[in-house]
């Protein structure tokens, strides 16, 4: 049996207690306001960290939709300066052939009031400055889109020759090697490069070779000559038949005002 004494128990207790109260006070204390501090700290991060998520998502969510706003808009813009440039073009020709107009009448008064033959001879080479600066402007505003009309309407115009001129071309293709000799501002693509032989092919009943030549004297379209045959649908031959018929008013108004 142990022979305990209740003071040295009592005493053991009293030191017991006294060792966890200072424990308590000196470390479980600190250590628990350490733990809930922390406890703090980490629910913050993540309510900070849910936050910064979140507002990543809606500012995500307004990229997308600014960069569709502006995907849409720069296709608007590119199409409304296409139509612009084309609409643009169209009215530079008339302009132009307005201006032809002003510049003829005010010929035909000089040649009424003057009659000097030397101003006469000159009428050619006034006409030709006047289309020169005419297939200037022109060029300056034409755009490739105009030049792909032209070049695909060619095409179309092959296909639907009459039969008369079909067999006129094949005629004048019998026993010669199928080519037909093209020039065109700009090289064609592709795709109108195969349309273009095949409507020839069609044509002339027979595998025609597309020889390419470059002229920017063309400005737009394409002139295609096969044999001594020549189809062109360019806006140079547009400004030269304007020229043509500027040519022809003139002289008719000259002979008229003789007589």
């Amino acid at each position: 049996m142990l022979d305990l004494d209740w003071r040295t128990i009592l005493w053991q207790c009293v030191n017991f207690a006294a060792i966890v109260l200072i424990l308590n006070w000196l470390v479980f204390r600190p250590l628990r306001a350490k733990l809930a501090e922390r406890r703090q700290s980490i629910s913050e991060s993540l309510q900070a960290a849910e936050e910064q998520e979140a507002e990543a998502e809606r500012l995500k969510a307004h990229w997308e939709e600014r960069r569709a706003h502006a995907e849409a808009d720069a296709e608007n813009i590119i199409r409304a300066a296409e139509a612009q440039a084309d609409a643009r073009a169209a009215q530079i020709l008339r302009d132009t052939r307005a201006h032809v107009d002003r510049l003829t009448e005010e010929l035909r008064i000089d040649l009424q009031h003057e009659r000097d033959e030397i101003i006469s001879q000159h009428y050619e080479d006034l006409l030709d400055g006047v289309m020169a600066l005419s297939a200037n402007v022109v060029r300056s505003v034409t755009t490739r889109r105009t030049h792909d009309d032209l070049v695909a309407n060619s095409v179309a115009a092959i296909l639907r020759t009459p039969i008369a001129q079909v067999e006129a071309y094949r005629s004048a293709m019998a026993g010669r090697v199928p080519t037909a000799f093209v020039t065109t501002p700009v090289a064609l693509s592709r795709d109108q490069a195969k349309s273009l032989a095949e409507a020839l092919s069609s044509l002339l009943d027979r595998h025609v070779e597309v020889r390419e030549a470059i002229d920017p004297g063309i400005i737009a379209g394409i002139q295609v000559r096969i044999a001594d045959q020549l189809m062109e649908n360019s806006i140079r031959q547009q400004l030269v038949q304007v020229r043509d018929a500027v040519m022809a008013d003139l002289v008719q108004r000259q002979g008229a005002t003789a007589t």
